[in-house]
């Protein structure tokens, strides 16, 4: 396998480079794309055409280099028609990253000059970022469906492209479908109907446009049975779904457009429109995915209780952080989500105004960091803030380490700088880097220039102490360097709440109905202790049964609180709830939910781990079989 012998050299304007892309992007740069897509989703097949401008950046250039996976290219030619050569080589075999397209030009190129060209290509049912579904694999069982997930590195199989976050485009497409009474969605969208071919079927025809330029990990395309309703008065916020849940999650969702109000009463105006959250079908592999104005979520957030709505709001929230303002590269993730972390708790403090349950809520996310750099080693690059993707899948180093350890790292930022001084920063970090991408050096110059700028108190106080820890957060593996205090007395509360169910052995535990009256982040809390007390052996059958039949876990909705419930029975060594369990598993294809259960099953009974795998694996999306997989391949049983 061939390694770059310099892992994190610089742009020519100080940026990282971005090591999981084989395009020549610092030489050349996609300005805008356009997509003429016909879809075939009962064949699971979509034929297509993409149409690129580019703009010369270097010197000169005589080939174009882009990023292709399990993709069929056919042809590849200039806006006057001439037919260019290609090439498909790997320069990361044994990396799962795809292949590198070169593309050879019909002659040099010179900096500043703009070459138009078009390639045709096809999708089929290999890709990596378009999910075909069967009409059984839907709610509504009338219609197949479709959706996209290009994060990270996956939109290299939806389209040849500068697959990089360092690289943002406008785009447009053009999308033709074949099918009965279906609904496409992407960001936007005009749509006009072809007259009718035969009695069964339309041919409908849709023009989208982003004006607005993003990465390529954030075009989406969803499409099925789907409606589309607002959530609440006003024109800004709507959700789509399948129409049989429709109106129930409209109810959970009516307050999305405070939730935004939220958001902009710390961090300021929301620039991009509308806001719309479309519910996918169970096998969608995140909680949620930010794409910008068409936000995917899965069901599991939707819980009856609004105990899933952290989850709106953090989507919400990367309109701001990762989608205005992106990481250069996957080593720089943090950057996306470590902000949007801290807006999404800043905002709900704002709105639920319950100060112990963001406390709580970092408690879980502390808990969360740890088991992931536990799982990692604690000296893995991984559990550091900049993880080293050379040659790898860049999925491979996402955890909620970036999340967590990102949140807190702004914590004590905050901390120094103060909490007033931080936020007007914050606003003024996204006006300078508004649809651009950094990295954490520049984000580290923006910060002391800025409080130079701004002639804060104690500056050079202020400065001294963010560069003595700054490499120390950003590099250095393992637990964060300093210990950041979040507790709470709702905390210890929960703790003994843990406690009395444990000293009572087996027998109910006076005020057991207080988890009744818990926030639902301190439920979490709850279950997490648990968890802890199992890993210590002193979580019992006795107890076991007997939390169950008080709080009715094992039947619980809320799927954050089931997967934790499972987690810590597992942990416990309960094979009583095995059918419980299998049928969990097979209902669920959120990777933060199905994994750590699969890895505590596995742990206890590896056999029936692989049978359950087997029996749901055709359920789940690649991104979530391949982390299963991971979790079991210990074992010859499970193949690639």
């Amino acid at each position: 396998m061939f390694i770059f012998a310099l892992l994190y050299i610089n742009f020519s304007f100080g940026l990282e480079i971005d090591v999981n892309t084989f395009s020549n992007y610092l030489d050349v740069q996609n300005k805008h794309i356009h997509f003429e897509l016909l879809s075939n989703m009962e064949k699971k097949q979509i034929n297509a055409t993409a149409n690129y401008k580019f703009h010369v950046a270097r010197s000169s250039i005589n080939k174009i280099c882009l990023d292709i996976k399990e993709l069929n290219i056919y042809s590849i030619y200039m806006e006057n028609g001439l037919l260019l050569r290609h090439i498909i080589d790997n320069p990361y075999a044994d990396s799962d990253q795809g292949q590198r397209l070169n593309i050879l030009l019909n002659r040099e190129y010179r900096r500043g000059e703009i070459i138009m060209l078009s390639i045709k290509y096809s999708i089929d049912s290999r890709s990596e970022s378009v999910s075909f579904m069967n009409v059984s694999q839907t709610s509504t069982k009338s219609m197949p469906f479709l959706f996209t997930q290009c994060e990270d590195a996956y939109c290299r199989s939806l389209a040849p492209l500068q697959d990089t976050p360092a690289i943002k485009q406008t785009y447009s497409a053009t999308i033709i479908t074949r099918i009965q009474k279906q609904q496409m969605f992407l960001q936007q969208f005009k749509i006009q109907n072809h007259p009718e071919i035969d009695p069964n079927f339309t041919w409908k025809y849709k023009y989208f446009l982003q004006k607005i330029p993003i990465p390529s990990y954030l075009i989406a395309i969803v499409a099925g049975n789907l409606q589309k309703v607002p959530t609440s008065n006003g024109d800004r916020t709507f959700l789509i779904s399948e129409p049989d849940k429709i109106n129930e999650y409209k109810e959970e969702l009516k307050d999305m457009e405070q939730f935004l109000q939220a958001i902009e009463q710390y961090i300021g105006p929301y620039t991009w429109g509308t806001y719309t959250i479309v519910i996918l079908p169970p096998s969608f592999p995140y909680g949620a995915m930010e794409n910008p104005l068409l936000t995917f979520a899965s069901p599991t957030i939707m819980t009856k209780t609004g105990s899933g709505l952290y989850v709106a709001i953090h989507e919400m929230a990367h309109s701001w952080f990762g989608n205005t303002v992106t990481c250069v590269n996957w080593g720089n993730m943090w950057i996306n989500e470590g902000f949007t972390v801290f807006l999404e708790r800043k905002a709900s403090s704002f709105y639920y105004k319950v100060p112990d349950d963001i406390k709580l809520k970092a408690i879980i996310g502390n808990a969360s960091m740890y088991a992931d750099i536990l799982n990692f080693g604690p000296d893995s690059n991984f559990t550091s803030l900049h993880p080293d993707t050379t040659g790898i899948n860049p999925q491979l180093s996402i955890s909620d380490i970036l999340y967590e350890k990102g949140f807190q790292f702004l914590t004590f930022l905050e901390g120094i700088i103060g909490e007033e001084d931080f936020k007007y920063m914050l606003r003024s970090y996204l006006a300078t880097y508004m649809y651009k991408s950094i990295d954490q050096q520049e984000l580290q110059n923006f910060i002391i220039r800025y409080l130079y700028e701004q002639h804060v108190d104690n500056y050079s106080t202020k400065r001294y102490q963010i560069l003595e820890y700054w490499d120390s957060w950003i590099y250095q593996p393992g637990l964060p360097p300093i210990r950041l205090d979040f507790s709470t007395n709702k905390l210890v509360e929960t703790q003994q709440y843990t406690t009395a169910y444990i000293l009572a052995d087996g027998q109910q535990p006076d005020h057991y109905a207080d988890y009744f009256n818990f926030y639902p982040s301190q439920k979490k809390v709850f279950l997490e202790e648990l968890f802890k007390k199992a890993q210590n052996k002193e979580l019992t059958q006795q107890v076991i049964e007997q939390i169950d039949k008080d709080l009715k876990l094992t039947n619980e909705n809320d799927c954050e609180l089931k997967f934790r419930w499972f987690k810590a029975i597992l942990t416990a060594r309960d094979r009583t709830r095995f059918t419980q369990i299998s049928d969990f598993l097979g209902s669920v294809g959120t990777c933060e939910i199905s994994c750590p259960v699969y890895q505590a099953l596995n742990e206890l009974d590896h056999e029936f781990a692989v049978q359950t795998f087997r029996t749901y694996q055709e359920f789940y999306h690649q991104i979530t079989r391949q982390s299963i997989k991971r979790i079991l391949e210990k074992n010859s049983q499970i193949k690639q």
